[in-house]
């Protein structure tokens, strides 16, 4: 418990510092009236409902807040993202010649928006906390003993290695051309840097068929690199929601160097889904390929997507 008080005490302390960081933005340098909060998304995934298995990115929910109206062409919107995630090995018997440590992780960050001569920019960072002091390897077993899944993995009964409890943090910058044809076909080419605990240098293209198409805020989910937007909530209407990227991995939070194994150093994600909007509620469910993500890693995964929020 002591851990997992000095784990909420972080978050707090991140959440005011991020707070504050709006109250110095919403200042006189800023037309205040403008300003105003723009919605939320969210985004769940697990390996369960994807291919079945119980392993490497088993689980992982992201939740981001939006304000716009900064009248700065590097912040027109500001970001507020919060998330966890849980890593882990397969069972030994699957997994032979080593596998990844067992990690957990809760972070909490803020991102910029912004449009720089066409192109559409998002810079930020997030503070993260690793290891056992997130409570996540508890809230885990807990779900499995629940729903009796006796054959997954469970990081109690296993002989494995963790991550250790530390703090740590990453930084994106990411630059992307939003292309239409018309107000029902999207093409999003982009490229991202990753830096800090994580470090990746990604490039890839989203496409958006529907009236989803018209949105013009988005964000992506940080494992799989689905397409986000709040404005899913104001459109109505099912849309086709797909993408592919490669990136380059030079280093990851859940891979330390004194590890077992290695980071394998290209990588490949590829995601497809339906995103279906209605007065009463707001849906996405799709699926994501993810390449092998460690030097010796059996075979690449498919982990399912998830976003659901109603109006009230």
């Amino acid at each position: 418990m002591h851990m997992l008080d000095r784990t909420i005490a972080l978050c707090k302390a991140a959440s005011k510092s991020l707070m504050v960081a709006i109250s110095i933005l919403s200042t006189s340098a800023f037309a205040e009236e403008h300003i105003a909060y723009r919605g939320e998304v969210g985004s769940f995934v697990n390996d369960f409902v994807g291919d079945g298995h119980d392993r490497w990115h088993t689980g992982s929910y992201q939740k981001s807040y939006y304000s716009q109206g900064y009248q700065l062409r590097w912040l027109q919107g500001l970001e507020l993202r919060s998330r966890s995630q849980i890593v882990s090995p397969w069972v030994s018997s699957k997994q032979r010649g080593g596998d990844r440590p067992y990690s957990t992780a809760i972070g909490v960050g803020g991102f910029a928006h912004g449009r720089i001569s066409g192109f559409e920019t998002r810079l930020g960072g997030e503070i993260l906390l690793l290891g056992d002091g997130t409570g996540l390897e508890a809230l885990q077993r807990s779900i499995h003993d629940g729903l009796g899944m006796e054959d997954s993995f469970d990081p109690s009964r296993d002989d494995i290695d963790r991550v250790e409890t530390t703090v740590t943090s990453r930084f994106d910058l990411e630059i992307a051309r939003s292309l239409r044809t018309n107000e029902f076909a999207l093409v999003r080419p982009y490229a991202e840097i990753t830096f800090g605990g994580d470090r990746y240098n990604t490039f890839g293209t989203d496409v958006i068929l529907g009236p989803h198409a018209s949105a013009s805020i988005w964000t992506r989910d940080v494992v799989t690199g689905r397409l986000l937007t709040p404005q899913a909530n104001d459109i109505r209407g099912l849309s086709i929601v797909a993408g592919i990227d490669v990136r380059s991995a030079i280093s990851s939070i859940h891979l330390p160097d004194n590890g077992l194994v290695n980071i394998e150093p290209k990588q490949f994600r590829s995601r497809f889904g339906i995103q279906s909007s209605s007065p009463f509620a707001n849906i996405f469910i799709g699926q994501a390929r993810l390449s092998e993500g460690f030097v010796g890693q059996k075979e690449s995964q498919r982990v399912g997507l998830l976003s659901v929020s109603f109006s009230f």
